[in-house]
């Protein structure tokens, strides 16, 4: 009887891993395909050819493609550092125990919740250049002569959507170091205050190590996202203006969609994942090598 229900289950489970199979890996390996091809939507009746790789050899000599990479990496790092600190910052105090701590906590989900549709809607209002709320105010306490330019403006742009992705991003980073200073023993801050240790030192030297491994898994989710983040940079700016805030996923999104070759785009996402799995190459590495460290030291010990 059990082994009917067992093989019952894994019938179940035949055609939901096949829609996976094919949600998942068909565009990969379609990608790959259209990335070693000369694939034009734009161009009906289009001989498709094999051209190798000479698609990727036109990424180095392509001029929009530096810049692109360059504020992919721009935005996914300041966000990533930006959201760390702001978000431990608040999760150490509401770690603590102080009045209201249940609502402070539900109210910092509030961005992440948004839908991002929504939010980028409400930031283009709020930034508005001739209406937007912070430039009103700003003019009329005399802090500025004209309004501030902050899509418009090439390096302003590319500031505001580091602000609206940290600002997006920050309460999943406070929330995941939050569980992760719940799981510290209170015992430990007892001993270290027995030993006089202060408060300074006691984040330093206790809740920082603590929670090494939760940070490491949540900076490299948002890189990752970050880095991959189309979104929110697309809906404030489309990449704007003067493709100051191009990005590596929205370059490939207009070279595919707008010019229509979208074998080339295919070589820029395969280049954009190529990068991402280096960067998780480097995180598994560190992980592998402080498991070594350990053990180690468990063993000598």
């Amino acid at each position: 009887m059990e082994k009917n229900r067992s093989r019952f289950g894994l019938k179940m489970l035949v055609m939901p891993t096949i829609i996976l199979l094919l949600v998942s890996f068909y565009p990969l390996f379609n990608s790959i395909y259209l990335s070693v091809t000369n694939t034009n939507i734009l161009k009906k009746g289009q001989t498709v050819r094999f051209t190798g790789a000479a698609n990727f050899i036109k990424l180095f000599s392509d001029r929009t493609m530096g810049p692109s990479l360059a504020y992919s990496l721009e935005y996914a790092f300041i966000c990533v550092a930006a959201s760390y600190v702001l978000g431990l910052f608040l999760a150490v105090l509401l770690n603590q125990k102080i009045k209201g701590r249940a609502l402070f906590r539900g109210l910092i989900l509030i961005p992440w919740a948004i839908p991002t549709v929504v939010a980028t809607a409400n930031w283009l209002w709020i930034l508005n250049d001739q209406s937007g709320i912070v430039n009103v105010i700003l003019q009329r306490l005399h802090l500025t002569d004209g309004p501030i330019l902050f899509f418009a403006d090439q390096r302003m742009a590319r500031i505001t959507c580091i602000v609206v992705g940290t600002w997006k991003s920050y309460p999943f980073m406070c929330m995941s170091l939050l569980a992760g200073l719940q799981g510290v023993p209170e015992d430990v801050y007892e001993s270290a205050r027995m030993d006089g240790a202060t408060g300074i030192k006691t984040f330093f030297y206790i809740t920082l190590p603590m929670i090494r491994n939760v940070s490491m898994v949540v900076v490299t989710l948002m890189f990752i996202w970050g880095f991959n983040n189309f979104d929110i940079i697309y809906l404030l700016t489309q990449g704007g203006p003067l493709e100051a805030t191009f990005t590596l996923p929205i370059y490939t999104y207009n070279t595919a969609f707008y010019r229509g070759q979208m074998g080339y785009a295919s070589a820029i996402s395969m280049m954009t994942l190529v990068i991402l799995l280096f960067f998780c190459a480097v995180y598994m590495k560190m992980q592998k090598s402080r498991c070594s460290h350990r053990c180690g030291r468990s063993c000598r010990r």
